[in-house]
């Protein structure tokens, strides 16, 4: 079997797992399970363990370990990270970023990680890393009016791109042929790519496993 083969045949076990771990986690309780902050795909956002690690894998697409660093923007507990070393069997040069001090702290206990840096993307200092990833940040809405989140959204991606040596990945909801939930944020994929590729002129857009969900991927080299 080639070397091809073998790495399509490990993603699709982790992929789709249905091992007896993966459901006890789709099926943590948060009212009755101490370890539902830890380990429930629910508690950060997904609906099952499989489709996070979905998202995950779109969003690093490419990635080459041995060489590529990572900056993980609104980090949450760094399942992430937890991803890309069981896919790549090793531990890659990473960063996690999230302002919310109970999520870091979690990143700490689960991963045994020093504690990823607690600021505002905003505020963030950091030196560069090869790719700057950013899963679920763009969920939540964050200013009163539409055209606001639209203006902030350029610009965080502008800050991602400064801090990237070669790619920018995040994710987006989609406003198309879907309800709208009051506090999302949605942006139509047509303008995102329209803007993105005036500007950065190598842009990828997967729509490729969600009707809600998309990913979005810059090229800087």
């Amino acid at each position: 079997m080639s070397s091809v083969e073998n790495l399509q045949n490990k993603l699709q076990t982790i992929l789709f797992d249905e091992s007896e771990q993966s459901r006890k986690y789709d099926n943590l309780d948060p009212a009755k399970d101490a370890d539902y902050m830890l380990y429930s795909p629910k508690a950060v956002g997904y609906n099952t363990t499989a489709e996070q690690k979905f998202l995950f894998q779109n969003l690093v697409l490419g990635l080459d370990s041995a060489v590529y660093t990572v900056l993980d923007i609104g980090c949450g507990r760094c399942d992430l990270y937890g991803y890309l070393n069981e896919f790549y069997d090793e531990v890659i040069g990473y960063n996690g970023v999230d302002m919310n001090p109970i999520m870091c702290d979690l990143a700490t206990q689960k991963y045994n990680l020093d504690s990823p840096v607690c600021s505002t993307f905003e505020n963030l200092e950091i030196h560069n890393h090869d790719w700057v990833v950013a899963a679920g940040y763009f969920t939540q809405r964050k200013c009163a009016t539409e055209d606001e989140d639209l203006i902030k959204l350029f610009s965080d991606v502008d800050k991602m791109y400064s801090l990237a040596n070669r790619n920018v990945s995040f994710n987006l909801l989609s406003p198309i042929n879907n309800k709208i939930h009051e506090g999302f944020f949605y942006v139509h994929p047509g303008l995102v790519l329209d803007m993105l590729l005036e500007k950065y002129k190598f842009v990828n857009l997967r729509h490729n496993y969600s009707k809600d969900v998309y990913t979005v991927t810059i090229y800087k080299i």
